[in-house]
């Protein structure tokens, strides 16, 4: 099973495209018209390139923007979209903003944690839509932003802007993502936080001051709205901050500051959750969490799994082979060097608390847990590998860089991403469906 069996009360909706020709149809022009005003040179080169990328996902994700306020997008209901649907309803974010202190004894606090920043999105969206058409637009949105976001960090360390784009897509159209987006929560899709705020680190390593309080608040909006980003984002700035005084690099000082910006920043984050999971649980205990959580939602060497998904239809191969040349032809770069170390840390603690077929203890996870306060919650440690790809993708975008290759073998190659993409990703049993609404009433009274 890749995820949880289907609920009774599912009814897939009617979206196929020879039920409904006119909404790939509308879908399709959208995206293409979006795509076309890319080739406006008037614009900055990031808008173009999120002109290009917004329209290209509305295409490839067609028939979910023409309903986006009509359908639900993924199998619904389910245990965690039923979940965030009734925290949502029952205002628990609000009341957390509100009363923090009173939040310590709420329940519904203490299970949801302090990163609801994207509860406080689909507010934004639901005065617009429907409550649902509210969270659609995220699914819609989470992988076009990972596109875009990769693209800004590869753009950065390569200059190399149409491979970036090329590089990007791996990363934000990736299997991983709509599978969070078909069966679980909607925060867990919005992985273009670590990228952006890889982007914001690499700006103030090179000596841009203000980006020492961007990254402050990247790290704050990434770890409100997926604290399990906040950590992958924390261990790979960590590293980074590391390998920088190792090697006395000149921008180890504004990357210090950085660093520092971002943990002072996110220390009240920090604070409240340690305090909401203080006490007498009701979620589970420790040992709970260990090993019949996060034990079971790990990256897997037998069998070769990123959370039950096939590797070569999690990951992009051709993206892979570029990255593993890389690292052949580059291994003297100090970048690379980097991004192998910083990428095997954070795969090895993906790889989560048991390696060999539930035996085995991974020592490296371990270690983690015994010395980082609370880690011990954590339930998705594959969330880690997220990093790792993000790395494994950047060497591959500094040797497309440095290969130098044609407009025309770039387009030709992306013609092959899309295609394996429809193939391997499209086509997937996670690939998310449109189902039909059920309606939800709140558990508590709304408090707004």
């Amino acid at each position: 099973m890749y995820g949880p069996p289907p609920d009774p009360r599912q009814v897939i909706a009617p979206v196929e495209v020879f039920d409904v020709p006119e909404a790939y149809a509308l879908c399709f022009a959208v995206g293409l018209a979006l795509s076309a005003l890319a080739l406006w040179r008037r614009p900055p080169q990031a808008m173009r390139a999120a002109l290009f990328i917004f329209g290209q996902t509305i295409a490839l994700t067609a028939p979910l923007f023409a309903f986006a306020d009509t359908y639900i997008y993924g199998s619904f209901p389910t245990i965690d979209k039923v979940g965030s649907s009734l925290f949502y309803l029952d205002g628990v974010h609000v009341r957390m903003l509100l009363h923090p202190i009173q939040s310590l004894t709420d329940p519904g606090a203490r299970l949801i944690g302090v990163h609801i920043g994207h509860l406080w999105v689909t507010e934004f969206f639901d005065l617009f839509l429907s409550s649902f058409g509210a969270f659609n637009i995220q699914g819609l949105l989470s992988p076009a932003l990972g596109w875009w976001c990769a693209w800004l960090l590869f753009r950065e360390i390569t200059s190399d802007a149409r491979g970036a784009i090329l590089l990007g897509f791996p990363f934000g159209m990736g299997l991983h993502i709509f599978r969070d987006l078909n069966w679980y929560t909607i925060e867990k899709g919005a992985v273009f936080w670590l990228p952006l705020f890889a982007w914001c680190l690499v700006r103030a390593w090179k000596g841009h001051r203000r980006f020492v309080g961007w990254s402050a608040l990247i790290f704050v909006l990434m770890s409100w709205m997926n604290l399990y980003l906040g950590l992958v984002g924390a261990v790979l700035a960590g590293l980074a901050l590391m390998a920088t005084w190792v090697a006395r690099d000149e921008g180890r000082i504004y990357l210090t500051r950085a660093v520092l910006a971002s943990a002072l920043a996110a220390s009240p984050l920090v604070l409240w959750q340690w305090l909401l999971i203080q006490g007498d649980m009701t979620v589970g205990s420790p040992e709970r969490f260990l090993y019949e959580r996060a034990a079971l939602d790990s990256f897997t060497l037998s069998p070769l799994r990123w959370n039950r998904l096939e590797l070569h239809r999690a990951l992009n191969l051709i993206a892979l082979g570029l990255a593993v040349w890389g690292f052949v032809v580059q291994r003297r770069d100090g970048r690379v060097r980097f991004a192998v170390v910083a990428g095997l840390v954070l795969w090895c603690i993906s790889l989560g608390p048991l390696l060999w077929h539930g035996t085995l203890a991974n020592p490296v996870y371990m270690l983690v847990r015994a010395i980082v306060p609370g880690f011990w919650r954590v339930a998705k440690p594959e969330v880690f590998f997220h990093g790792t790809w993000m790395l494994v993708l950047g060497v591959a975008a500094l040797q497309l860089a440095r290969a130098q290759w044609s407009r025309r073998t770039l387009s030709f190659v992306y013609a092959l991403f899309v295609l394996a993409w429809l193939l391997m990703v499209r086509t997937h049993p996670a690939y998310p469906p449109m189902t039909q609404p059920i309606e939800l009433k709140a558990v508590l009274p709304i408090h707004r």
